[in-house]
This record gives structure tokens, C-alpha cells and sequence, in this order.
């Protein structure tokens, strides 16, 4: 974990060292604006004059060319440095304003060097200065420089508070981007802190959770969603989820500083040389303010979405969450990206500029049609992204979102840079949005390289009879890192589209120290504390299908059928249970159902390694007395793998001690609620994985049709009484109907002891067990709760 630290740590600081170059910094961190604006304003209040040595064009003295020579009309830095009237009256200006701002002779005499001679060793600042004052003031439209002149100071004036007011606001607008970019992460690294704290001292994060103000936040803030019960089950008509109260508070607050951000310290100068109205003025500088800020939030949304975030393992959030925060922040950038652009559409039609004539032709410059092209694009991809697209066609979803990202990306680069080249720096908020992106690419095919045997990837894939289950044992090159609570991404590439991958979770592993038989021999669990570190999305909750719990899971093959397979690839494996839906599980279904083919096939698989399971997600189950998994459908395959790491932990440490090693190092009681639709499921995984499970307590509700076996439960006090009877051996009584969660979670309580839930089901199931969870808090139990679901 603290190698996790160390490498957000370096990647931070790297990007704080290229915002501090003085070629690739931003405004105000690496790169100035405006320095010495007192003998800068004296330089742009005169450089437009011409002088006696300027250079014209040839011909200019036929008619018609006045307007033409204005225009290529040159005055070289050697003619300036050679230029009586220039150097004399440069020096007066800059003598006597900058006087005025308190700056030393040595600060003039420098600041002439820069602005007057271009930084040539002579002439110098005393030499140029006039022995007397100079009797001729310039006019405003003033267009030759002849004589030793004073600098209309009405002109002045205007130039040198331009300057400033624009400066000004150049700097808040990085200052606050900063500011934002550094509360986010900042946010992120303080609780992960306060995780690692929690790991250091376990007693003292228990005596802190069961206090009455950790109840209270518990009760109030931490556990309870934003409104009524629902959070993992959609809104009506399928119009998005509801984040948990304590993320709804952190995302106002993240919405509250962004329009905050973009709407304060706002100035305005007049008389202004660049902005011809005050409405246009502040067009500019609500427009750069929004601008910079989308940018910001931009680069913030790219970090959120990406598989190998490595706050996930810093903050223990899973990933859903962070695709939660990845889509308001992706929304709070698009929205500022359409205020910069209708601030400077409203500017260009001012009438203090040219009117709405002009905006045409504003229009057709590249990089103002760039800009359009990217604020369109960033448009278009927050609005595809609505949940029935992504539920329904994720795969065109993802698509079409990557392009426009891209395009958004391209059109953003060509919109700053070829206009503004490097010298504000705005690109540097480009270059972090590609780095963060890149970084989490590089690093999938970086995973792909590890973990497989390239050219030699394989799998089997064999159908559960009585269910449209496929179970899936794959064979990677190592499974260093492997633990409970993961999930992996696999490739299929004989079944064409190999850029293509999908989420699973993991069930059951086996390494060499250990054979692969889960029922008859408890697993090994791994060596390595921080197995467990990467915060992870389980499957797929799907709004569309209300109860029908639908997730990519994980299982294993028939037993006879695993060892010849097993020692052919070194005794290195894991297992999966899939769910054919649609899409690339089809199939991989249709492929197993062929005539061709049995139901049992070999297949290419390559798997991107295992993500998720931290030691950050999974805390409370550091300090529980006792475990319950509530499982949902094939949320199973993510309690599985507890099962897997409770039961080896026991058979490691000794079953005399009753100090199971592990995650669970406290845990006595670990109790398994299972409600599935199909028995022929439930048969299977039962005798595949927990026939002899001692010391699990666990129970079954068959919801779809059932067969011997089975038991109908009519009430509430026949469910709890089953409860207290079961045994975990494949003989248990599996019970027809629905689990009744609250009797479920009351029965596991004891006055005293830590209780935690481990929630993996159907959107419905998730809210009701967290209402239930919120109740028991209320009650003085001491209870927490861990949920793990994909929510589109």
C-alpha cells in the first residue's frame, strides 16, 4: 500500500515540476505575466510609433497605399537601439512612472534593458536619459516618434491599468484551477491517510466508530442514501442513480466551488487598450476564467475513469465510485466549456467591438472554429452518456465516448496552442488530461504483457447444465497479487473484437502451494498483505431488469476436469461464473452451443490481471467479530472468494486457535445468505465450493423454480428459525421464495460484537440491506456495512 503511496507521491510531484518550469509552467507558476507593467506600459504606449529609421514598403508614395503601408510598416529592435528619440524618451517614461512604484535606478536601469533595447548590453539606462525634461507631449493618436517626447499620460494610464487588470485575472484564474486540482486530490490523500491510520491503530478506529459521534455520522451521514432508501436501484425510467448521502454532499461541495470559482473576483479597467467596452471585458475574462477551469475538471474526469487510478487504492473507494465523480466532473467541465463559449460568442457580437458583423469572420479563424468543434464534442459526450445508452448498447457507448474525448482532446490542443503558442501555458493542462489517459493504457497493456503467456493464453469454458451460466477457468502466467474481493478483465480474441474487455470477478484461484479442489482442500491465501489493495466494481447492475441480478461473475470447472488442466499450466489458475446477456457473452455461449463444438471448450483468453480488493475498501472486515455476506444472483462469485480467504486463514492458523489469519483476522462467525433464481445454480456451487466450508454458516432461497431439496417458507419466524438450523454442508435446506434481509441481518447480531455486512445483489436488495443496516445503527448495534456492485 505504501508502494501505492509512493508512486502517486512521484507522479504528483512530476507534475508539479513541469507547472513549475519556466517554459512548460502556467501563468503564475513557472511563468510571469506582464513583470515591470510600469516600463512595460511605457514600451506599448510608444512601440507603435514610427520612428525615423522604420522601414516602408516600396512605392508607398502611390495613392491608395497609405492603408497598406500602416500595415507593413517595420521597426526592427536595431533601429530602436540606434534611436535617439526611443532611448531618450523610453528612459523619461520609465524614470518617472516607475519612480512613482517604488522601483530602485538598478530596477529602471534593468527593466530598460528588457523592454527598451531588447536586452542588448548598450546603450544603457543612464546614457539614454535626456538632461532635461522633454517640452513635447505626445497626442493619444499620436504616429511618429521624431523628438524626445513625454508619454501622453492619458494613454499611459489606460495601457498600464490594462495591463494590470488583465494580469490580474490571468492569476486568480490559475490560482483557483490549482486550488481546485489540489482540494480534490488533496481530499483524496487525506482519507487515505485516515485508512492507513485506521490499519496502524484497529483498536483505536473501533473505540472511534462505535463512539456516539461515530454512530451519529454513521446513522446520519456515512451510511444512510440521499433520499428515502434507493441509491444502487435506479430512478423511475431509468434516469440515473442517486449517490449515497455522504457522496451527494462531496459533489454538491465539488459543483458549489466550481460555480463559485467561476463567478468571483472579477475586475474591469476603463479605458481598456485590448477590450473596446466593459461588457466586453468581462466576457474575456469569464470566458478565460470557465476556460481554464473546464480544462482543470477535464483532467480531474480522465484520472476518475480510469481502471488503474491509483487513488482507488489510496481512498478504498470502489470504482464505482469514482465513475460517479468521473461523470460530474466530466458534467461540470462541459458546462463551463459552454459558458467560455457563449461568453466570447456575446463579446464578439458587443456592440463596443464591431457588432454582430464581426462575428463571422471571428468565426472563421481555425482556432475559434476548433474551439466549437471541441465545446461540441465535450457536448455530445456527456449527453450520449445518459444510463439507457449505457446500459443498453454499453459497447456503442464506449465507442462513441472514446472518439469524442478524443476529438474534444485534438480540438482543445488546436483551439490553444497554434493561437496562444506556449507562452501562457494553458497546454499544460492538456498535456496532464494526456498523461493521465495515456498512463492508464500503457498500463492495461503493461498488465496483459505480465499475466499471460503471450501466444498461449487459454481458458476453459464450460456450460452449467440447467442455467445459462458459463463457468470459466483461466490459466494465467502467474497469480501474484491475486486475493478475495477481485475482479479481472479478460480478452477474447477468437471471438473477434480484441480490443474489447469485460469485467469479472474472480471466485476461487489456486497457486502452486496449494491444489485447486476448493471443496476438498481449503486454498492457500496469499503471502502478501497487499493482495488485497485496489478498489474494485463487481458486475453489472442492471436497471433494465429490476430484480434480474445481472453481474459478471466468476465459478469453476467440473472438478474431475481441473487437475490434467491444472498441472498443464503449473498449477496456476481462476475461476469465474459468467451470465450470457448480450453482446460478447452471447457469443461465447452461441460458440459453446454450436454443433461443432462440446460443452466443454479450450479457448484463447487473455486476462488485464486483478483488480480491486484493498486493504482501504475492505476495513471494517479487519475488525468484525462477524461476517455476513447478503448475495444476490450471481454476486456470489464476490463472496466466494471471502469464503476462499476465511477458510484457508483457518486451516493456515489451526482450527484449534478459532483465529482465523487474513483479511478476517477477527472474524468467529462467517455466515453466507445466498438467494439465487436457479437451483440447478445453487446445487452447483454448493458442491463445487462449499461442501466442506467449515465453519461457514450458509444460507439458500431458490426465487425461480425449484426442485427437491428445497423448502417453502411462508413467514418471517418459519425464515429465522431455518436460520438458526442450518449447517454449511451441501444438505442445507435451500428455501423458496425471497430472502428477508432484516431477519437476516438481526439474527447475526450480538450485543458487543463488530457485525459486518457484505452486500453483492441486485440494486433493490443493495438499498434494502443498507436501510437495514441504518436501523440496526439506530438500534445501538455496532454494524457497518461494505457494498460492492457496478452501477452503469
Amino acid at each position: 500500500m505504501m508502494s501505492t503511496f509512493a508512486l502517486f507521491v512521484v507522479a504528483i510531484f512530476s507534475q508539479i515540476q513541469d507547472v513549475s518550469g519556466a517554459k512548460d509552467g502556467i501563468i503564475g507558476y513557472g511563468i510571469p505575466l506582464y513583470q515591470d507593467s510600469c516600463c512595460l506600459a511605457c514600451h506599448d504606449s510608444l512601440s507603435s510609433l514610427y520612428l525615423g529609421c522604420t522601414t516602408f514598403p516600396e512605392h508607398h508614395d502611390m495613392p491608395g497605399m497609405d492603408m497598406d503601408m500602416e500595415m507593413t510598416a517595420t521597426t526592427s529592435e536595431e533601429c530602436r537601439t540606434s534611436n535617439m528619440p526611443w532611448l531618450q524618451t523610453m528612459a523619461y517614461c520609465i524614470q518617472q512612472a516607475c519612480s512613482a512604484h517604488g522601483y530602485s535606478v538598478e530596477k529602471q536601469a534593468k527593466c530598460f534593458s528588457i523592454h527598451a533595447v531588447a536586452g542588448v548590453s548598450e546603450p544603457i539606462f543612464h546614457h539614454s536619459l535626456p538632461d532635461t525634461t522633454p517640452t513635447v507631449e505626445l497626442s493619444k493618436d499620436a504616429t511618429w516618434l521624431n523628438v524626445t517626447s513625454r508619454v501622453n499620460p492619458d494613454l499611459y494610464y489606460a495601457t498600464h491599468g490594462t495591463l494590470d487588470e488583465f494580469a490580474r485575472s490571468e492569476y486568480i484564474h490559475t490560482r483557483y484551477s490549482v486550488i481546485l486540482y489540489f482540494i480534490v486530490i488533496g481530499v483524496c490523500l487525506a482519507w487515505g491517510i485516515k485508512v492507513q491510520l485506521a490499519r496502524v491503530f484497529p483498536g483505536f478506529y473501533r473505540r472511534l466508530r462505535n463512539s456516539t459521534v461515530g454512530l451519529s455520522l454513521q446513522q446520519h451521514i456515512a451510511l444512510p442514501a440521499f433520499f428515502g432508501s434507493r441509491r444502487l436501484e435506479p430512478l423511475p425510467a431509468n434516469l440515473g442513480y442517486v449517490p449515497g448521502r455522504a457522496l451527494s454532499i462531496a459533489i454538491s461541495i465539488y459543483v458549489v466551488l466550481n460555480v463559485i470559482f467561476s463567478s468571483i473576483s472579477f475586475g474591469s479597467f476603463q479605458p481598456n487598450i485590448y477590450f473596446p467596452s466593459q461588457q466586453f471585458e468581462l466576457c474575456e475574462y469569464v470566458g478565460n476564467r470557465t476556460g481554464t477551469l473546464s480544462l482543470v475538471n477535464l483532467s480531474i474526469a480522465i484520472l476518475f475513469s480510469g481502471r488503474n487510478n491509483l487513488l482507488i487504492a489510496i481512498t478504498g473507494w470502489s470504482q464505482t465510485t469514482f465513475l460517479t465523480l468521473h461523470r460530474w466532473a466530466a458534467r461540470v467541465a462541459t458546462l463551463q466549456a459552454i459558458v467560455h463559449s457563449i461568453a466570447y460568442t456575446v463579446a464578439y457580437v458587443d456592440p463596443g467591438y464591431d457588432g454582430a458583423t464581426s462575428y463571422p469572420a471571428k468565426a472563421a479563424e481555425p482556432f475559434y472554429w476548433w474551439g466549437i468543434i471541441g465545446t461540441i464534442a465535450l457536448s455530445l459526450a456527456t449527453a450520449f452518456a445518459i444510463l439507457p445508452l449505457r446500459i443498453t448498447l454499453y459497447e456503442l457507448f464506449l465507442t462513441v465516448h472514446i472518439i469524442l474525448i478524443i476529438l474534444a482532446l485534438i480540438a482543445c490542443w488546436y483551439h490553444l496552442v497554434p493561437h496562444f503558442g506556449f507562452k501562457y501555458g494553458y497546454q499544460v493542462w492538456l498535456y496532464i488530461c494526456f498523461a493521465f489517459w495515456s498512463a492508464d493504457r500503457l498500463a492495461r497493456l503493461a498488465r496483459i504483457v505480465y499475466y499471460n503467456c503471450l501466444g498461449d493464453a487459454k481458458a476453459v469454458v464450460e456450460a452449467i447444465p440447467g442455467c445459462n451460466i458459463l463457468q470459466v477457468t483461466v490459466f494465467p502466467r502467474v497469480t501474484r497479487g491475486i486475493g478475495p474481493g477481485q475482479h479481472t478483465f479478460l480478452y477474447f480474441p477468437g471471438l473477434g473484437r480484441l480490443w474489447e474487455s469485460h469485467p469479472f470477478s474472480i471466485a476461487a484461484w489456486e497457486t502452486h502451494q496449494a491444489p485447486l479442489r476448493f471443496p476438498s482442500s481449503p486454498l492457500s491465501v496469499s503471502k502478501d498483505n497487499d493482495l488485497y489493495s485496489s478498489a474494485k466494481e463487481l458486475g453489472t447492475v442492471s436497471p433494465v431488469t429490476g430484480s434480474n441480478y445481472q453481474v459478471k461473475s466468476t465459478n469453476t470447472p467440473p472438478q474431475e476436469l481441473v487437475p490434467s488442466e491444472s498441472q498443464k499450466y503449473n498449477g496456476v489458475s481462476f475461476r469465474l461464473l459468467i451470465r450470457a446477456h448480450s453482446g460478447m457473452t452471447a457469443t461465447l455461449q452461441r460458440h459453446l452451443s454450436s454443433p461443432s463444438t462440446s460443452s466443454r471448450v479450450e479457448i484463447s483468453v487473455y486476462t488485464e490481471g486483478y483488480y480491486a480488493g484493498h486493504h482501504a475498501t475492505f476495513q471494517p472486515l479487519f475488525t468484525a467479530d462477524t461476517v455476513l455476506c447478503l448475495v444476490g444472483g450471481l454476486g456470489i462469485t464476490h463472496a466466494l472468494s471471502f469464503v476462499q480467504d476465511y477458510i484457508s486463514g483457518m486451516s493456515l492458523e489451526g482450527e484449534a486457535t478459532g483465529k482465523p489469519r487474513g483479511m478476517m483476522k477477527r472474524a468467529k462467525r462467517f455466515i453466507l445468505a445466498w438467494s439465487a433464481r436457479e437451483i440447478a445454480f445453487i446445487d452447483h456451487v454448493r458442491k463445487s465450493f462449499l461442501a466442506n466450508a467449515q465453519g461457514v454458516k450458509c444460507l439458500f432461497w431458490c426465487t425461480g423454480s425449484s426442485e427437491g431439496g428445497t423448502q417453502k417458507s411462508d413467514s418471517t419466524k418459519d425464515e429465522t428459525r431455518e436460520i438458526e438450523s442450518y449447517a454449511p454442508t451441501t444438505d442445507a435446506v435451500v428455501t423458496v421464495g425471497r430472502m428477508h434481509i432484516a431477519s437476516v441481518i438481526r439474527s447475526s447480531l450480538e450485543s458487543g460484537h463488530q457485525t459486518t455486512v457484505l452486500v453483492c445483489g441486485p440494486g433493490q436488495m443493495a438499498d434494502e440491506a443498507r436501510k437495514q443496516v441504518v436501523n440496526c445503527v439506530k438500534d445501538g448495534f455496532s454494524i457497518d456495512l461494505v457494498e460492492e456492485a457496478f452501477a452503469w
